[in-house]
């Protein structure tokens, strides 16, 4: 072996480690990006478990309780309140009085220790003889990233045809995928159609 062969082969083991280096960091990168895409998913399948086998302390860890409240009280205000009107005479007081009332009432009920009589409400009994499985539970909930840190879940409930769906919002905390805020059914507000209240135009007739 000549003298210049002897001088190539460090360019060309160097080359190689850098080659290889490029394919591990590669490599660690993809693993990390599906490993960070399918986590949601295997989170939202250990919360159906849980609730199909009533397992309350399962399904609490994966719960971020403030902010469900605080989302909960949001939405239940917006219900019952909806949009002020301009002839109403103390829209400040009533307003400022229904959601103290209503937010007392969700931070008395929405705790973890009732969190399995909130199951029980949200969700319809089984019916005997016809049993369900993961896969036929979670094969009708819509699931998609909002966001590189939000996933987002939507399923329409037996009995809520006709309203909003039930969506769960899910959020990174601590390195674990949790419920940040849950939107309950609610009546679909159809789009209001205008008529125009000019005279109807008549047909041109011929003279």
């Amino acid at each position: 072996m000549s003298y210049l062969s002897r001088m190539e082969i460090p360019d060309s083991i160097a080359t190689l480690r850098r080659q290889q280096a490029r394919w591990v960091c590669a490599g660690t990168l993809a693993a990390a990006t599906t490993l960070y895409a399918t986590s949601p998913f295997f989170t939202l399948w250990s919360i159906t478990s849980a609730i199909r086998t009533h397992d309350m302390g399962s399904l609490n860890t994966c719960l971020k309780w403030e902010s469900v409240r605080n989302g909960l009280k949001t939405q239940a205000v917006d219900t019952l309140l909806g949009p002020q009107h301009a002839d109403d005479e103390l829209p400040e007081f009533g307003a400022s009085f229904a959601s103290s009332a209503m937010s007392n009432a969700i931070d008395e009920e929405v705790r973890p220790d009732k969190l399995g009589m909130l199951v029980d409400h949200l969700l319809p009994h089984e019916q005997p003889g016809a049993p369900q499985t993961l896969f036929g539970l979670m094969r009708h909930v819509h699931m998609h990233f909002t966001h590189p840190g939000v996933f987002e879940a939507s399923v329409i409930m037996p009995g809520h045809e006709n309203e909003t769906p039930l969506r769960l919002q899910m959020r990174i905390h601590a390195f674990q995928w949790k419920i940040h805020r849950v939107d309950l059914p609610a009546p679909r507000h159809d789009p209001l159609v205008e008529a125009s209240a000019g005279p109807v135009p008549q047909p041109l007739t011929q003279p």
